[in-house]
């Protein structure tokens, strides 16, 4: 019975924290949207975070109806002349010059200049790299720059990952390694080294538990490099290091080195998320690395139960709590930037495909493509997301159960 309410509890905060973080993500890049359009007079009829049937909302001052939906998946802006939440057309094609400058005064999105709608479009994912510079310089300037030396922490174990090597083998927080195959280990970095050089291979492990010294045995698996993990062919035993305060060394670091800092980890993310996009296509880069809902789920709960469980003796519910809601900030802030990448694909329904097409638009003068044409691009990037949405989700059961394959 304790196990199943473990489990129990372990599921609820994976939930919870899935929820929350991608909520945070999803305001973020809608709130783009809106602000711009409302500072370009356009015309708003609802703001909704998540789909479906609506659990609550209001309606503000300026007719805005702002709701949560019950599939928190997503979010939408939708303007008042939009046929459909994802934008695609106008309930109303304007051709009358007449009649659409009085639309354009009355802020009819689809009836604005060229310029406005790029702006408005391209502020979603704009607004979602800020954010991400700003909580990681947020994270910086509040607690400094973690210059603590990994070779002089003892192999001391914070948590362990559920279903990997280290829990199959028996290893438990606080757990201290003290020798790997009969040879003394130093430091977790030491250690760390030994994980990595040795998948697939049985290690026999000295490991101090409560003053006393048992043996176990462990096997590292083989990393096959999913997204936000190690690289594909290290060892991967599950296991994060503990390091006591008295340990720990923090390094204070001002405003503008906090803020480039931010810039610098934003775009460290950007340029590897680049160069693995294009290795696809190039076929030099496997795609099992490509995540969907379960996987970012997956990720969510790694997080939360790792922060609530890690620790040791000395650590407050506050502290873990606090430590909590900086470890989902960070991982909100890495998701931003996978968001932001996301939405400026040229793929129409993503806001990269409406940029693509006010391109095409600007090219041709001020002329878009016909609706027919643009019917059957959107219906094309529909298939498109739809193939992308299984082929990430058969990639995140793949890996949550190996088995599956």
């Amino acid at each position: 019975m304790p196990e199943l309410l473990q489990s129990i509890q372990s599921l609820l905060i994976t939930l919870a924290s899935f929820v929350v973080v991608l909520s945070v993500v999803v305001f973020v890049h809608e709130f783009g949207h809106f602000q711009v359009a409302r500072w370009r007079g356009v015309a708003i009829d609802t703001f909704s975070i998540g789909f479906g049937k609506t659990l609550f909302g209001w309606r503000d001052k300026k007719g805005v109806q702002w709701k949560i939906g019950a599939l928190p998946l997503g979010g939408y802006v939708k303007f008042a002349d939009d046929a459909d939440a994802m934008s695609t057309a106008p309930r109303e094609k304007i051709e009358d010059p007449a009649i659409l400058a009085e639309a354009r005064k009355k802020g009819l999105f689809h009836a604005q200049p060229l310029s406005t709608r790029s702006m408005v479009v391209a502020a979603g994912p704009i607004t979602n790299f800020i954010f991400s510079i700003f909580a990681f310089a947020t994270l910086a300037f509040a607690f400094g720059r973690d210059a603590t030396p990994m070779d002089q922490v003892p192999a001391r174990i914070a948590s362990v990952t559920a279903d990997s090597a280290a829990q199959r083998a028996g290893l438990q927080p606080n757990d201290i390694v003290r020798s790997v195959n009969g040879a003394d280990v130093s430091s977790f970095s030491a250690f760390q080294t030994i994980i990595i050089a040795s998948p697939n291979q049985q290690l026999s492990l000295q490991v101090e538990r409560n003053g006393s010294l048992i043996p176990i045995t462990a096997t590292p698996t083989l990393s096959t490099g999913q997204a936000g993990g190690p690289p594909a062919g290290r060892g991967v035993l599950g296991v994060l290091p503990l390091v006591l305060k008295s340990e720990r060394v923090i390094e204070r670091i001002g405003v503008i080195e906090s803020i480039a800092l931010g810039a610098s980890n934003t775009w460290a993310i950007v340029a590897q998320t680049g160069s693995y996009i294009g290795g696809v296509f190039t076929g030099r880069e496997s795609g099992n690395q490509i995540a969907g809902p379960l996987g970012i789920i997956n990720v969510s709960g790694q997080v939360a139960n790792g922060a609530l469980s890690g620790g040791d003796a000395d650590t407050t519910l506050g502290d873990r709590l606090s430590f909590l809601a900086l470890s989902l900030l960070n991982l909100a802030a890495v998701l931003s930037v996978a968001v932001g990448i996301v939405n400026l694909l040229p793929i129409p329904i993503l806001d990269g495909g409406h940029l693509l097409f006010y391109a095409i638009e600007g090219v041709r003068g001020g002329k878009p493509l016909p609706p027919s044409a643009q019917e059957w691009a959107y219906r094309a990037g529909f298939a498109v997301m739809a193939s992308l949405f299984l082929f990430a989700t058969w990639n995140d059961i793949t890996r949550l159960f190996p088995g599956a394959q």
